[in-house]
């Protein structure tokens, strides 16, 4: 297991089963593991389909999801820049910038604001490789089961986001934390396109601020329960609670709101309905993932997915995916009963409200679509489209049975 001091700083290589390390490394060396959305877990090749159990997935495109999606004209133009500014950034090695050009956070982010400027487009980008760069940390790294060094990373990371950190740069031992430095930075700014000259308001980013502080005590949240042995034990509403926090969708969403130009009225923004979407989508989102991440999250030994938790409840496999089948279809129930409970705000504060609505469905709608896009769960993406044609998983029975 890999850790770094409580504060952050260097702490000298010791022997033993637990190996501190330079934080200067701490990139390369997570490049070579390919821990997370990163890592491509070796798929065993069977002929014979009596060795796989054949699981039937809920229609994932349904409601809310059945809309065609729309692509950013910036696109590709765009993906090239990010490819290349991350990967120079963390100083990647070939194979880890191949990857990444696979993983493709732009045609996520593209999904998600398909009229934005390329400038806006960019940043949700970038943001997208900070946050899973950041996120790996928790979720299998070498923080993962680090309670202090978790609490100490969130914190340093705080630090940039209210201006109270040193200045990092380019050539810095911390490339992750410089990311999100000029994260800060943009979106400080005009979104590009969008309010052109003016700067983003003290409301929106103190939203801003207050989305990520949510993602940050989910993922402190994640790591107490790691440490207490408590990964089986917890009821679903409990992994909810958790899950949502940690998936990293409420600032996502805030950003895009930035990709935009929207920024909610005090009296939209403060209305309990309108968290209460941001919650609904959260929670579709880590659902679907959890279905389609379940033979991944098998291979790598994950433990936080809904699939693997109702079975450890006494569910067969199939019992636990139709289970949650019916919490998605569920999420859009929730979905419509808070946007019944929405007054009408006036002229102005409608129109952003309704720029909030497209934003929370493009968002639930990009993640779906990347994952069978670009086949990170799967073998490929041919078998990406071969599950979503067919919606059959084909796991090995030896794997299903864990």
């Amino acid at each position: 297991m890999v850790k770094f001091d409580s504060s952050g700083s260097e702490s000298e290589m010791t022997t033993g089963e637990v190996v501190y390390i330079d934080t200067k490394y701490e990139v390369k060396l997570k490049m070579k593991n390919g821990n997370g959305v990163y890592n491509e877990p070796k798929h065993d090749q069977f002929q014979d389909r009596d060795e796989m159990e054949v699981l039937i997935l809920p229609d994932l495109f349904s409601s809310l999801m059945s809309v065609p999606a729309r692509e950013n004209p910036n696109y590709a133009s765009v993906k090239a820049e990010a490819d290349d500014w991350i990967s120079s950034v963390i100083k990647a090695d070939a194979d880890w910038t191949n990857r990444n050009k696979r993983v493709d956070f732009t045609y996520l982010a593209n999904i998600w604001a398909p009229d934005c400027s390329a400038f806006a487009l960019r940043t949700s980008a970038d943001w997208n490789s900070w946050a899973f760069l950041f996120d790996d940390q928790f979720d299998e790294g070498h923080l993962c089961n680090d309670l202090e060094g978790a609490i100490s990373e969130i914190a340093r990371t705080r630090e940039i986001m209210e201006g109270t950190a040193p200045r990092y740069t380019v050539d810095s031992e911390h490339p992750i934390r410089y990311v999100f430095q000029t994260l800060c930075d943009r979106i400080k700014q005009s979104p590009g396109g969008f309010f052109v000259g003016k700067p983003s308001s003290e409301r929106f980013y103190k939203r801003w601020m207050w989305a990520h502080e949510l993602y940050w005590q989910g993922l402190v949240d994640q790591v107490r329960t790691n440490v207490e042995g408590r990964s089986y034990t917890r009821r679903p509403e409990e992994y909810m609670a958790m899950r949502r926090g940690s998936l990293g969708a409420y600032p996502a969403l805030v950003n895009n709101e930035w990709c935009y130009g929207i920024d909610l009225p005090e009296e939209v923004a403060d209305h309990p309905s309108v968290f209460e979407i941001m919650v609904i989508i959260s929670d579709q989102i880590l659902l679907v993932n959890d279905i389609l991440s379940y033979e991944k999250d098998l291979r790598l030994g994950v433990d936080h997915n809904m699939v693997r938790l109702l079975k450890a409840k006494g569910l067969s496999t199939q019992q636990a995916i139709n289970e949650v089948g019916v919490m998605i279809n569920n999420c859009y129930r929730r979905y419509y009963r808070a946007l019944s409970k929405l007054p009408c705000f006036g002229e102005e504060a409608d129109r952003a409200l309704l720029g909030f609505l497209e934003i929370e469905k493009n968002h639930a709608l990009g993640s779906l679509l990347w994952s069978y896009k670009t086949g990170r769960y799967f073998k490929s993406k041919e078998d990406g489209a071969r599950v979503r044609k067919t919606r059959e998983l084909l796991i090995p029975k030896s794997l299903a049975a864990l």
